[in-house]
């Protein structure tokens, strides 16, 4: 991969060698591509003619589709940085995000004006229509435009109560996809999915990976990624050959595709080349029942990643030995978990894992992984703070001093060298892939009328599904009024995200406390069970 080359340009040297051939295709139409080129060029004239200039960010605000991966193009083609602005959030968050990142342009399939709409206020707001790319539409000339400039700014969640932006750079993804190219053989060959959504960073690896390539890229609609069914059938449909999934959703799609008549799960398996796992610890007895059932044609990745370090920071292919064996099989002796190896740095990154007082571990102990290299995004906008926090710069043991992340993430350094996971050093989860922190949470329900105390509590359901529970008590400690529940369960979904939202609301006489004087969620969890 061209380092020194901006993520439209490596695009466009794809155009220019294959301008026929499918480049990414949604349930109306599949553009080549030439067609795709096109239409974004045309769209970036758009953009040029309402912002400023080059450097702005554009607010994307777009249901799943062809035009989520045109808009993202022409943003860049513009030199601007594109930041996703998902319309199914609450329109609060949504706002927030659009006006921290000062977006000067939104671009939107909805009416801004139609009741229940998510579109935010800002100084433009452009409804895509097919007419900005029509054939006698200009096209944008080519802008000057510096590998370092912002690509663009993803928001997690914050542990202060509102979602943090993190600017993410050309170089920084031109860099994943250069490391990634050692761990994966994929080609113009390819179909790749776009299976998450372009707010969840899992999406840049997935664009990325088949556009970089001359690959085709394979939009899932939203139908499709909540049904494993109609997943396969897409899967077997469009013989996709790379697709990235977190643990949670693979788990059953594996159901899925090995149960008896699953003419689908045959199908897909036999083009199916890679899995993709993050987000989440891998399942291996899934993988396990897809090969025993399904054959050895389809090998399974294992990564880990940060969005602050642009997606992916570490990974391995599993090995025969871990996954062609019996269900229920444990590691083999003497090695790593294959579910919590997450294997070594890619290509590029510097990985030391150190103790709380700042020491590198020894084999066996447990430490936080810190990470240095051209990934490691720009920082997070607005927050200097927090940068000064996230990103220290560090003299390591024979080092210069250089500029690390501090992931907040545990592991063991075993004596092989295998990395294998072993928590969160804080209170942040993961919920089917995406990053929750729990703070966050609780500082949104807390706003709710009548609630006395709040706390929320990860736990695993009784189908070994991740989710929260927000234990409540009243005012006073005394009984809740009758509307109390409802009205909780009403604020966190008009101030959260779906993921974010608890599974469960339990009301609690008193929040029990430590030895500590803090509030023992070890103890509310435990009543779960």
């Amino acid at each position: 991969m061209q380092s020194e080359l901006c993520l439209h340009q490596i695009f466009a040297q794809q155009a220019a060698l294959r301008p026929g051939a499918p480049a990414v295709c949604d349930t109306a139409e599949e553009l080549t591509y030439r067609q795709l080129d096109e239409r974004a060029a045309r769209l970036a004239a758009v953009i040029l003619r309402e912002v400023a200039g080059p450097g702005a960010r554009v607010g994307l605000h777009l249901a799943r589709g062809n035009a989520v991966v045109v808009a993202i193009l022409a943003t860049l083609k513009a030199g601007c940085a594109y930041v996703p602005l998902d319309p199914a959030y609450p329109a609060e968050r949504v706002q927030y995000m659009a006006d921290d990142a000062s977006v000067d342009l939104v671009l939107t399939d909805a009416d801004p004006a139609a009741g229940g709409s998510t579109v935010p206020a800002a100084k433009r707001v452009v409804t895509i229509d097919p007419g900005l790319w029509a054939d006698d539409a200009p096209r944008a000339d080519e802008v000057e435009v510096s590998p370092q400039a912002p690509a663009y700014v993803i928001y997690t969640s914050g542990s202060s109560g509102t979602p943090k932006g993190v600017e993410v750079s050309h170089a920084n993804v031109t860099a994943l996809l250069a490391a990634f190219d050692q761990l994966l053989e994929t080609d113009s060959s390819d179909v790749w999915t776009l299976f998450h959504s372009y707010c969840f960073d899992f999406s840049v690896g997935e664009l990325w990976g088949a556009l970089a390539h001359g690959a085709k890229l394979v939009v899932v609609p939203a139908q499709a990624a909540r049904s494993p069914e109609a997943m396969l059938d897409l899967l077997a449909a469009e013989q996709v050959t790379v697709l990235n999934q977190v643990t949670s959703a693979f788990r059953y799609l594996s159901r899925a595709a090995t149960a008896a008549g699953s003419t689908a799960g045959a199908k897909a398996a036999q083009a199916l080349r890679y899995v993709i796992f993050g987000g989440e610890v891998a399942d291996i007895d899934a993988v396990r029942e897809w090969r025993q059932v399904l054959g050895t044609n389809t090998a399974f990745v294992n990564v880990y990643g940060i969005t602050e370090t642009t997606v992916f920071a570490t990974g391995r292919q599993l090995l025969p030995a871990e996954i062609d064996v019996p269900i229920g099989s444990p590691a083999p002796a003497g090695s790593a978990d294959p579910a919590l190896n997450i294997g070594p740095p890619l290509d590029g990154f510097e990985l030391a894992v150190l103790t709380p007082e700042g020491d590198l571990t020894e084999p066996g102990e447990i430490g936080e992984i810190y990470l240095a290299g051209p990934q490691l995004a720009i920082g997070y906008l607005n927050r200097p703070e927090l940068d000064a926090e996230r990103y220290p710069v560090l003299a390591l043991p024979g080092q210069e001093p250089r500029r690390y992340y501090r992931s907040g993430d545990l592991v063991m350094l075993r004596a092989d060298g295998a990395l294998e996971y072993a928590g969160r050093a804080d209170d942040q989860v993961k919920i089917n892939g995406y990053r929750i922190e729990i703070g966050e949470v609780e500082t949104a329900l807390r706003a709710t009328p009548g609630i006395g105390d709040l706390v929320v509590v990860p736990t695993t359901s009784r189908v070994g599904e991740k989710m929260l529970v927000a234990f409540y008590t009243a005012p006073d400690g005394g009984a809740p009024d009758a509307g109390l529940a409802e009205r909780l369960t009403g604020h966190a979904r008009a101030a959260l995200p779906a993921f974010m939202v608890p599974g469960r609301f339990v009301h609690v006489p008193e929040l029990p406390l430590s030895p500590a004087g803090k509030t023992d969620k070890r103890a509310l969890a435990a009543r779960l069970r």
